[in-house]
């Protein structure tokens, strides 16, 4: 009686073929999906496109200057104040060049400039302070002298004279002269801090001999004060 010689099924054989498996075992057959290879590709055309289109929009951007600080109105623009972005030409803006930063310094900001702001031709003025008819007069006075909120170039003040301490109060309405304020310095080691004002030159004079007794007091008025106060009006 002849023998049958049983062959046992290699196991790695069936990780080679995945179609085969256990004996008796059904053979699966792997389709391709045509419309899954279809999506992938259209994913990878498009990702390329996104990347194509970025790389052409960072192209077309140019070097522009902006503030590295919040600079107020009337403030000087100095190289340490300014730094270089990339932005978008837009005609609508006219942003400043970065390669203008030479007759961008010594330039005076036109209206407040946050930090990070980029600059156009309409944020700086050549225009010189004082102008012709104005005179600058720093008063000194102690924070008590001055509101709490502090005070920033351009702001609209009247600075008042006072009566010694203990004294009544003048039966004559308290007289004031109108001012714009220039700049703040720190607070100095006699405790007080100067504030420069352009007020018009013809009151500059009564305005030295209040800040000359030291009893003086500065209010700040509205922005939307009348344009006629501007300057150093006295009254």
């Amino acid at each position: 009686m002849a023998q049958t010689t049983r062959v046992e099924a290699d196991p790695f054989d069936q990780l080679l073929d995945p179609a085969s498996g256990p004996p008796g075992a059904p053979v699966r057959r792997y389709r391709r999906r045509p419309a899954l290879i279809g999506l992938g590709v259209g994913l990878l055309a498009t990702c390329g496109a996104g990347a194509a289109y970025l790389a052409q929009s960072s192209g077309d951007t140019v070097q522009v200057l902006a503030v590295t600080d919040t600079v107020h109105r009337g403030e000087v623009l100095d190289a340490d104040r300014l730094t270089t972005a990339r932005a978008a030409p837009d005609p609508a803006l006219r942003p400043v060049a970065a390669s203008e930063l030479s007759a961008v310094v010594g330039r005076r900001a036109a209206t407040d400039l946050p930090a990070g702001t980029l600059l156009t031709d309409a944020s700086l003025t050549a225009a010189s302070l004082p102008a012709a008819g104005q005179s600058v007069v720093g008063v000194a006075v102690t924070e008590a002298q001055l509101p709490r909120t502090d005070l920033v170039p351009g702001d609209r003040v009247r600075v008042f004279g006072t009566p010694n301490q203990g004294d009544a109060p003048p039966s004559d309405p308290f007289r004031s002269v109108a001012a714009t304020v220039l700049g703040v310095s720190d607070v100095l080691d006699s405790g007080h801090l100067v504030v420069d004002v352009v007020v018009a030159d013809d009151v500059a004079g009564t305005l030295v001999a209040n800040v000359a007794t030291g009893r003086v007091a500065i209010v700040l008025d509205s922005a939307e004060a009348e344009a006629g106060t501007e300057g150093g009006d006295e009254r």
